[in-house]
């Protein structure tokens, strides 16, 4: 059965993967409807969220007919033939091989495989994985001194039987002299562990589990899919007419948004889907993670330059490179807002006269919880506007990219993090790691680029100009950043994506 099962859901995924076409983001049109939020359990009954707040339809120019079916057939299988089986062995002890058996020929040839960090090739070097890998967002100063990673929360939703809580706090001390940090403790259920202890390879394994578990459910989906990206697509769409000149800016980052949402909830959240089967939650216990971590909210991650103000790592004296291209990307992004602004806002008060921005401000402080004033400061003026403006394109193009394909060179290397721990020692089981294999290898599918030409979206030929020069400066920056050490983690205007349509 386990053959059966194993061939039908990577034949899924590989034609899935084949499938997709990247979206043909036409110019907005007016077609004089609201979206209106719903809560998700409304949308979605058998994810009962009440607090979640979701669009009540797909727009009309976003709907996709073939896709909408299809993955209600896929939802459908999961009671027909379960992607999961019970009592499967665990893979191979070996990562390459047991990578190897779950990644086909067939996945490669639409894919290359993953390649391994240097900090997991011997060992793990957490100080390092701190500051450069898609977990650098969660470094931040200690109350008593030092810095942490404090992902305690989690150990409070229920698990899965069998495995190990991932609440997990990581401590830090800074070695001044190589301008890097040094892990000094793990707390875990294992208790406080320090690195000279017998357990602390374990604790590690739980930290970086519990790091990856929330990077894909709380700030991937939540966060970006279900808390922001919403509610940036529905205000951006209720807020602003066709003609005006920030529907035409913001358009082929937030179009796609609620096509994308509806398809790709039911898949990961349903009973049977992707997080309950792979990740450590049972079905109640990562409802409950969504519900709360929604109202945790905290729209300050997207502006890297801010976030890292707030967590106390700016200038702190270690080197964070992952921060450094963060913030070399959201400049650039700034910059091309600030441009665009000056051709059609030529004062502060004109800016502010505008009522389908204020508009959009107020709704997106009304469906995002705790608002949106940490992006924009005081008063709205073209500094703060710019900005804030820069944040949501930031959001639904880099933040995106980070925390979804930016762990496909991460998340499979279970050896170093586990995509669960189990108590007995084990490794995950077959079914568990394919199907982790198969939702990151569906995350890589070709979407709309963000260095295409979106110039034909522009009013007038001096709104294409300016999106003519932000594709310069993008590629400018492609170029210096060719120019670096390539690093898995590191982002760069190639790779990433104009919006989050899946």
């Amino acid at each position: 059965m386990w053959r059966l099962k194993r061939w039908f859901w990577n034949e899924l995924a590989v034609r899935k993967f084949a499938g997709n076409q990247p979206a043909v983001i036409p110019v907005p049109l007016d077609d004089g409807t609201r979206l209106n939020p719903v809560t998700l359990a409304s949308q979605f009954p058998g994810i009962p969220i009440p607090n979640i707040r979701v669009a009540d339809r797909v727009p009309g120019d976003e709907a996709q007919p073939f896709k909408f079916y299809f993955y209600k057939f896929q939802v459908a299988m999961y009671t027909i033939l379960p992607a999961t089986q019970s009592g499967l062995p665990p893979i191979d002890g070996d990562p390459f091989k047991a990578l190897d058996q779950a990644y086909t020929s067939k996945h490669r040839k639409l894919f290359p495989p993953p390649e391994i960090p240097d900090e997991y090739k011997e060992g793990v070097d957490l100080g390092r994985i701190a500051v450069a890998s898609p977990y650098a967002c969660y470094l931040e100063r200690a109350p008593e001194g030092g810095y942490q990673w404090d992902l305690r929360q989690l150990e409070k939703y229920e698990h899965h039987a069998g495995l190990r809580s991932v609440g997990a706090r990581v401590l830090f001390r800074l070695n001044g002299g190589e301008r890097r940090l040094e892990p000094t403790q793990i707390d875990c259920e294992l208790g406080s562990c320090k690195p000279s202890d017998a357990n602390w390879d374990l604790a590690q394994k739980i930290a970086l589990c519990a790091a990856t578990t929330h990077l894909s459910l709380v700030r991937h989906f939540n966060g970006v899919h279900l808390t922001a990206g919403a509610a940036f697509a529905m205000a951006t769409r209720n807020n602003f007419p066709a003609k005006h000149p920030l529907k035409r800016l913001l358009w082929p980052h937030m179009f796609g948004t609620q096509y994308s949402n509806q398809i790709v909830t039911s898949g990961q959240m349903a009973r049977g889907g992707d997080f309950e089967t792979t990740f450590s939650f049972t079905h109640p216990g990562m409802c409950k993670l969504f519900e709360e971590t929604y109202e945790q909210y905290d729209a300050t991650v997207l502006d890297p330059v801010r976030d890292a103000e707030r967590r106390g790592i700016a200038d702190a004296g270690f080197d964070t490179p992952a921060l450094s291209n963060r913030r070399a990307l959201f400049e650039v992004i700034r910059a091309h807002v600030q441009r665009y602004f000056r051709i059609y806002y030529d004062s502060d008060e004109k800016l502010r006269a505008d009522a389908n921005f204020a508009g959009w401000i107020d709704e997106l402080n009304r469906l995002i919880p705790n608002g949106i004033g940490n992006l924009l400061g005081g008063s709205i003026d073209l500094e703060s506007g710019t900005r804030l403006v820069a944040a949501f394109i930031y959001l639904a193009t880099v933040e995106h990219e980070i925390l979804g394909t930016g762990l496909w060179n991460y998340q499979l290397w279970t050896h170093r993090q586990p995509v669960r721990v189990y108590r007995n020692g084990q490794r995950e089981p077959l079914d568990v790691y394919q199907r982790l294999v198969n939702a990151n290898f569906n995350l890589n599918v070709s979407r709309a680029q963000l260095m295409h030409d979106f110039a034909y979206l522009a009013l007038d030929e001096k709104g294409a100009d300016e999106f003519r020069n932000f594709r310069y400066e993008l590629q400018q920056l492609q170029e210096q950043i060719e120019q670096e050490p390539p690093a898995p983690w590191k982002m760069s205007p190639r790779i990433l994506e104009a919006n989050i349509n899946a």
